[in-house]
């Protein structure tokens, strides 16, 4: 925190962009920060406010544009990662539900990098995006701006608590990618079989 309170909201507005880049500051505590000094006295609550709004839609942005760039053509990373039919699975499901899952990993510390970097790659135009992700961020902005103005004095008994939920999330996370992972692995697998068996095919 002490970063913070010598930099002030230019540094919870850096933390917040850069935060898609491997910032290891977690964007709920840059919005506590930004709380925090406003509880102190140093700057208006409203700015506090918008400057994270700002930074944390811009950050969203950013993740949404990397996956932007990748994407999922066939061919590409993740074709040759997952395998097309994935890809198409993905891309269907972000057609059906992609707006809700945005508003839900919105809310989830360690789930929205990954979230943002997917719709991004399925191709939901920047508009759409911006509509729902600009939406569920008025809630993070405002809910952990306060938390930080309100328990400015206290702000290390949030920070832990959140830490615990945070643990919690990390743990769901880590779980998924398991997941994922073993899913890679096993059609890797297959897919050197079928290569296999079809060059066998061929000798014969």
């Amino acid at each position: 925190m002490d970063f913070f309170a010598k930099y002030g909201l230019l540094a919870v507005f850096i933390s917040l962009v850069t935060t898609p880049f491997g910032n290891p500051v977690p964007e709920d505590i840059s919005l506590l920060a930004g709380g925090m000094i406003a509880g102190m006295g140093e700057t208006p609550v409203w700015m506090a406010l918008v400057v994270g709004y700002t930074g944390v839609v811009l950050g969203d942005c950013v993740a949404w544009a990397m996956g932007r760039r990748v994407g999922l053509q066939p061919g590409g990373f993740l074709s040759r990662a997952v395998g097309n039919r994935q890809v198409e699975r993905l891309q269907r499901y972000y057609e059906r539900f992609g707006d809700r899952t945005i508003l839900i990993c919105r809310q989830l510390p360690g789930f929205r990098l990954p979230c943002f970097f997917i719709a991004g790659a399925s191709g939901i135009p920047i508009k759409r995006f911006l509509l729902i992700d600009g939406t569920a961020a008025l809630v993070t902005a405002n809910v952990f701006t306060w938390l930080g103005y309100f328990y400015a004095e206290d702000l290390g008994n949030v920070i832990a608590g959140l830490g615990r939920f945070r643990q919690v999330m990390t743990g769901l996370l880590v779980v998924a990618i398991l997941l994922v992972a073993y899913r890679i692995v096993i059609y890797q697998i297959e897919r050197r079989q079928v290569k296999r068996t079809e060059r066998e095919n061929l000798d014969d």
